[in-house]
C-alpha cells in the first residue's frame, strides 16, 4: 500500500491504511466544483469533507500533522470560508491548529471571482514544530500554475519540500489522498520519506505517472 501512486477513490484506500501510522497528510481537499456540486449542495459537500477528515484523524499519529492548503470561495453573493470550516471540523475531531500560513499564489491576479491566495492550516494532536528559516514567515509567495487538465493549482516543488522537511524526517509516511499532479508523493520519495498518493481522475493520474 505504501510507496505507491494509486488511481482510485481515496475513500476505498484510506480505510485499509493502519491506524496511527502516518506522520503527515498533506493535501488540498476538493472544492465544490471539483466534485461537480452546485452552490446549493453545501450540506452534501460538508458531509463529504467529514468523511475525509475522520479518515485523516484515524490514520495520523498523535504527534503527526495534517496540513491542508485551501482557497475560500466567492459564491452566491457571499464568501464561503472553506478554511474556517475545516478548522472548526478539525477542532471537533480533537485537533489543534498548530500553524497557519498565507500562500500568495498569483500576485497580479485581476480575477474578481477567485482569491489570489490560499490558507495553509497545519493541525496536530500532540506534535511539535521546530520553526526555522523560511517557516518563520507567516506569508509565502509562490507562483502556482493551474494544472493543464484539472481545475486545481499545482503545489510548487519548493513549497512541498518546505512542508515535508519541516513536519517529517526520513522514512516517515507522507500521504496525499487527493494528489492531483502527484507532486507531494514525488517530492516525498526524493526526500527519502515513505509515501502514498491517491488520485481518482484517470487522466490526471496518467499525467502524473509520466512525471515519475
Amino acid at each position: 500500500m505504501i510507496n505507491k501512486l494509486i488511481n482510485d477513490d481515496c475513500f476505498k484506500i484510506l480505510p485499509k491504511i493502519k491506524k496511527n501510522s502516518a506522520q503527515l497528510i498533506f493535501t488540498s481537499v476538493p472544492d465544490l466544483n471539483d466534485l461537480e456540486m452546485s452552490n446549493k449542495e453545501i450540506i452534501v459537500y460538508e458531509t463529504f469533507i467529514d468523511i475525509a477528515l475522520k479518515q485523516f484523524a484515524r490514520i495520523i499519529k498523535d504527534n503527526g500533522f495534517i496540513a491542508m492548503c485551501q482557497s475560500d470561495r466567492k459564491m452566491g453573493g457571499q464568501i464561503y470560508s472553506k478554511h474556517s470550516m475545516l478548522i472548526r471540523k478539525m477542532y471537533n475531531l480533537g485537533f489543534k491548529l498548530k500553524d497557519y500560513k498565507i500562500i500568495i499564489k498569483d500576485v497580479n491576479s485581476k480575477d474578481l471571482y477567485r482569491f489570489p491566495y490560499q490558507h495553509l492550516c497545519v493541525f496536530t494532536r500532540k506534535g511539535i514544530i521546530t520553526r526555522k528559516r523560511e517557516w518563520l514567515n507567516n506569508i509565502f509567495i509562490y507562483d502556482m500554475k493551474k494544472h493543464k487538465i484539472g481545475p486545481f493549482y499545482n503545489f510548487p516543488l519548493d513549497f512541498v519540500k518546505l512542508v515535508i522537511s519541516t513536519l517529517t524526517v526520513e522514512n516517515e509516511i507522507v500521504i496525499d489522498p487527493f494528489t492531483g499532479s502527484g507532486v507531494v508523493p514525488r517530492v516525498a520519495k526524493i526526500m527519502k520519506r515513505q509515501y502514498l498518493g491517491i488520485e481518482i481522475n484517470e487522466e490526471i493520474y496518467n499525467d502524473s505517472i509520466k512525471k515519475g
